[in-house]
Formats: structure tokens, sequence, C-alpha cells
């Protein structure tokens, strides 16, 4: 009977220990940091592309579709490089210990035009997944279609001149606890003037919580 109790208390012993083991190699004990690397372009311009670390394997496979947006940023470089045009690509890290996040601000001079582009790239380090611009959509509760038509409502309100043509988000800023607290928006207008037509490129933030729209200039970020 005695050998019997002993064996019991080992095999709950042994069963509790590969518990523990299993619950200590999750996310509990695991990160989620992210790098950046930097560069100089041949123009004297700065290159600098991020990366997003784990030392967990599952939440590299997790990662994976941010690693696939960063490779496309490293596509985008090379391609002008190749072209010798002068290309600039910041990045700027953000966001809380729970909820790391990234904002790629570039712009490569075409003909006498510059063009700008920004990707946000974030993750939920306690769930171990990635936050693109679709989860951060899907956080707000909004469709794509209810936020185009209330950044273009706003943008309309507030003055700006110019015919809204299209609306695209880009980016976004989480809050301690994962909520979106702004989204980033590439504005596309049409100036007329003497006649003539232009095309201009602008972003803003707009604030869900506010419904507020503000130039993302005024956030530090060289846009226009």
């Amino acid at each position: 009977m005695a050998k019997k109790v002993l064996f019991t208390a080992l095999l709950f012993l042994l069963m509790s220990f590969v518990l523990v083991s299993c619950k200590s190699s999750g996310t509990k004990d695991s990160y989620i940091k992210i790098e950046v690397h930097e560069q100089q372009t041949n123009h004297g311009t700065v290159i600098q592309i991020p990366e997003f670390i784990t030392n967990n394997e599952e939440i590299r496979k997790n990662l994976r579709s941010l690693d696939k947006e960063i490779k496309e940023l490293e596509k985008t470089v090379e391609k002008e490089q190749k072209k010798d045009s002068i290309i600039e690509m910041r990045s700027y890290v953000s966001g809380s210990d729970n909820y790391p996040q990234v904002t790629v601000v570039w712009y490569v001079d075409e003909e006498e035009s510059r063009f700008y582009n920004i990707l946000t790239l974030g993750a939920d380090t306690r769930e171990g997944l990635p936050i693109t611009c679709k989860e951060a959509l899907l956080n707000t509760q909004m469709t794509g279609v209810d936020l185009c038509l209330q950044v273009g409502k706003l943008f309309k309100e507030s003055g700006e001149r110019g015919e809204l043509q299209s609306t695209e988000m880009q980016g976004f800023e989480l809050g301690e606890d994962g909520e979106v607290r702004e989204i980033y928006m590439k504005l596309t207008v049409i100036i007329e003037e003497e006649e003539e037509e232009r095309i201009e490129e602008h972003f803003f933030s707009y604030i869900p919580d506010k419904d507020e729209l503000i130039s993302l200039s005024e956030k530090g970020f060289d846009v226009p």
C-alpha cells in the first residue's frame, strides 16, 4: 500500500513538472522586440529597416505576416536603388511592452516630385500575434468603407483645399491596452489652379474616439 501511495505521489509530481515545463516554454516567458537596421544610400539618405525578434519559435511562425511586409520594404529599397532613385526610409518604434509597434515612413523622388508612403506593423506580446492594418481596423469595429466615408466627410468639413480623390489606411497607433487610438490615412486630392489640375498626397491621422482628423506632420512625421 505504501509503495502504491509513493508511486502515485511520484506520478503526480512528474505530471506537475511537465505542466510547469510546458507553461514556461509558452508566451509567459517569451518576448517580442523591434530592432532597426540602418544603412546609407549612395545619395546620402538613410534606410532604416525594422525587424521583429522573439525567443519563441511558435510566435516566430505567427509573425510571418510581418516578415512578409518587411520583405516588401526591402524589395522596394532594392528596386529604387537599382534605378538610382533617391529614396529615404525611416522607422519610428513606439507602443508599449504588450503592444510594440513600428511605423515606417519613406519617400521616393521622381521627376521633381516626391511620393510618400507609410506602413505600421505591430504585435500582441501576450497572445504572440501580429497586428497589421487589417487587425487594427477590425479592432475599431469599423469597415473600410465606414472609415473612408467618415474621413472624407471630415476632410470636406475641414476646409482643406482640393477635391478628395481617394483615401487609404496606411498605419495606426495602439494604446497600452491594444486599443486603436489613431488611424493614419493617405489622402489623394486634386488641386485646380489657373485652369490646370495637379494631384497632391497628404497624410492625416483619424482619431476614432474624438472623431477628429489632424495632419500627421503635427505628430512629428516628415510627411506632406
